[in-house]
């Protein structure tokens, strides 16, 4: 019981906006900026808010591949893969700066195949069994 008190208190002291490890999130804070030129230095986890009318966000391996980014996740899609359907306009927050961004499945074979090396590479995934490989993969465009 103090277990689920201590992490309802901690909970109640981040709010409900920002996604917390695994725990998805409203959205987004920060100061909106024009999309980088060059994605290469993006950190290990960003955040990215889908549905602006009923923010959702979320945590997030991404890469950087010089003027683009590409987040990825398993074959059979997430909660909010399924929104990139219906509105593929994302919010994209590293540090304290927002992009506003558009996600585009990634189906052409020699860009795949970029990416996921670059997965490998960042995350230190195995390079012949990894869920990149088969997985659904974003580019996330300027809007």
């Amino acid at each position: 019981m103090r277990s689920l008190i201590y992490v309802t208190f901690i909970i109640s002291l981040i709010g409900c906006s920002d996604p917390l490890s695994m725990i998805p999130g409203g959205g987004l804070s920060g100061q909106v900026q024009a999309a980088p030129g060059n994605w290469v230095n993006v950190p290990e986890t960003i955040q990215v808010e889908w549905r602006s009318s009923d923010p959702y966000s979320i945590n997030i391996w991404g890469v950087g591949i010089e003027k683009d980014l590409y987040i990825a996740t398993g074959e059979d899609g997430t909660r909010w893969s399924e929104f990139v359907s219906s509105d593929p306009n994302t919010r994209v927050r590293l540090a304290t700066s927002l992009y506003e961004l558009k996600a585009i499945t990634v189906t052409d074979s020699a860009e795949r195949d970029r990416v996921e090396a670059a997965y490998v590479a960042k995350y230190d995934l195995d390079k012949e069994d990894n869920w990149v490989h088969a997985g659904l993969i974003f580019r996330m465009d300027r809007r």
